[in-house]
């Protein structure tokens, strides 16, 4: 028995450390219809997600939702695929499904081969990773499936750590502040933002209330008295539907908001754009100013520790 082959066989025996036996726990994969490119080719795109779900059942490395689920949250929720493919809808889908990864892609003919291309998407940080194969004309659907299944499934194994990505976007926003806030008393901050939605009326202050929860995630102290505050964040914010389509609003949001210190001295003054979809008017409005709200905190912090060091 050669030795490397000795080595594989006692790591596989051996029991997995606690984080080793996180990085092997299979993917949560959605296999979407691949799209075809000709009219001539109609349901090709479909059958060929069928069988890929099919060969991907034996690889340990996926957990697959089923199809017939999968296709019912996409009409409940009216995500067509065209939409659902691009990278920045990839995480509407993963949440509604519990997916960390999309499998789709495309059905085409060149002369006289039919090629499959595939995309593995990351619902968590929109990365796109491909593999390809193809056949000869009239050969066998279900052979190319097989070699594309295969190359996807090295993909899944391989890229599993980029496809699950990094935490969400709150998380590392908390952690950057709290890495920043390393070595320093954390102040007391007054905030204070007017918001409007544009086409709805919606209660409580979403930017404002997403900047206070960040804020004081990452240690500070926020007061509800301006005179007790060492930095004072006040500003202006509205949203406003942009498009919609289906059951789904598209909204945009923008906080313009101005940093200063006790005295009254400007710390900094910016503005901050962001989007968000809902199946909701009012809550996708308030997930895009709670969106501007979560960028505004890193703006602040900096302006108040940038002042610091001018005082040092």
């Amino acid at each position: 028995m050669k030795p490397s082959y000795l080595v594989l066989c006692l790591t596989l025996l051996l029991p997995w450390s606690a984080a080793m036996a996180e990085d092997a726990a299979p993917l949560s994969v959605a296999v979407l219809d691949f799209r075809d490119a000709e009219p001539a080719m109609e349901g090709v795109g479909a059958s060929v997600a069928a069988l890929l779900q099919v060969k991907l059942t034996t690889v340990s490395s996926a957990m697959l939702v089923e199809r017939a689920e999968l296709n019912e949250i996409l009409a409940e929720h009216e995500l067509t695929l065209s939409d659902a493919v691009a990278p920045g809808q990839a995480a509407k889908v993963g949440q509604l499904t519990g997916a960390e990864a999309l499998i789709t892609g495309r059905v085409f003919n060149v002369q006289n081969r039919t090629h499959l291309v595939a995309k593995v998407i990351s619902t968590s940080s929109g990365r796109i990773f491909g593999a390809t194969t193809d056949l000869e004309k009239g050969g066998k659907l279900d052979g190319a499936v097989e070699a594309l299944a295969v190359k996807v499934a090295g993909l899944l194994k391989d890229k599993v750590a980029d496809l699950r990505g990094a935490k969400p976007l709150d998380e590392r926003q908390i952690e950057a502040l709290k890495e920043k806030m390393k070595g320093q008393t954390a102040p007391k901050a007054y905030i204070s933002v007017k918001e409007t939605i544009i086409q709805a009326f919606g209660p409580d202050p979403a930017a404002q209330t997403e900047l206070r929860r960040t804020l004081h995630a990452a240690g500070w102290t926020v007061v509800e008295n301006e005179d007790e505050a060492a930095v004072r964040i006040q500003g202006e914010a509205f949203a406003e539907i942009g498009i919609r389509r289906g059951n789904l609003w598209f909204t945009r949001a923008r906080l313009e908001f101005t940093v200063k210190d006790q005295a009254g001295k400007i710390l900094a003054t910016d503005r901050v754009l962001a989007g968000n979809v809902d199946l909701s008017q009012l809550i996708s409005s308030k997930g895009a100013l709670q969106k501007t709200g979560l960028l505004a905190s890193t703006i602040a912090a900096d302006a108040w520790l940038a002042s610091l060091k001018g005082k040092n």
